[in-house]
């Protein structure tokens, strides 16, 4: 899904999909097959008219045609991005939301495939679930965009918390040594001393400062390195006699 993020909308290029799809000959059988489990769907004769019904329908018969959908959903990938297609409005709205608390053209486009990605597997997930003989919750269709929504939310905050602990040595001017001070940023404080007097590398430091400093397991921090766990303790050792010298 997320090759397709470079289009203007990621959720108009759904509905265009399908639209298409349902034209083809496979696109007719997948609609016959799916109309022959459940009734409800008999009255449709392309994927696309199901599609845009569904999309504008009032909350109750949306929840109709969706529940229809799902219910012949697990393993079908068509049926499920048609019932992503019926939840484009609702999506819509989200990435609206977005738009007008400041995200910019090309977070937008970041987080709109994101949310369709999120969304489809809200809707393979509720496939399986309904498929396993679980029952799924009222309001579907708002219960898979939030689901979707707070998948996305949750995604960011790890990005966000990842990054933080992406500091460059060669960048942490303004930390004070003072006792009282937590051993973590006394600590940083001093790889940045020793990094600006030239005793010792930002990249030689990398080490101290993942696992000492950012709280990164040696493991975590020998992976964002690019190195195994056995060298990154010898590294960080090496680095760390030449930080006391």
């Amino acid at each position: 899904m997320r090759g397709m993020a470079q289009t203007p909308s990621l959720i108009s290029t759904v509905s265009a999909y399908l639209t298409t799809t349902g034209k083809h000959r496979s696109g007719h059988q997948a609609l016959a097959r799916w109309a022959k489990a459940q009734p409800e769907l008999r009255r449709f004769a392309l994927i696309g008219d199901l599609a845009c019904k569904c999309r504008d329908a009032s909350p109750n018969e949306q929840d109709r045609l969706l529940l229809a959908l799902i219910s012949v959903a697990d393993s079908d990938h068509l049926a499920q991005l048609t019932a992503v297609a019926c939840l484009s409005r609702k999506l819509a709205a989200v990435t609206a939301g977005w738009r007008r608390a400041g995200a910019s053209a090309t977070d937008l486009q970041a987080l709109e495939a994101d949310l369709v990605s999120e969304a489809w597997s809200a809707v393979a997930n509720a496939a399986a679930c309904l498929a396993a003989g679980q029952p799924l919750p009222t309001r579907l269709g708002l219960v898979l965009v939030d689901s979707a929504r707070h998948a996305v939310r949750a995604s960011r905050r790890r990005e966000l918390r990842s990054a933080g602990r992406e500091v460059h040595l060669d960048n942490l001017d303004g930390f004070a040594c003072a006792p009282e001070r937590p051993p973590s940023e006394r600590l940083a404080a001093e790889i940045a001393a020793a990094v600006r007097a030239g005793r010792i590398s930002a990249k030689a430091a990398a080490p101290v400062f993942l696992t000492r400093v950012a709280g990164l397991s040696p493991e975590e921090a020998a992976k964002r390195l690019g190195m195994s766990s056995a060298v990154l303790r010898a590294t960080r050792s090496r680095a760390e006699r030449r930080l006391v010298a």
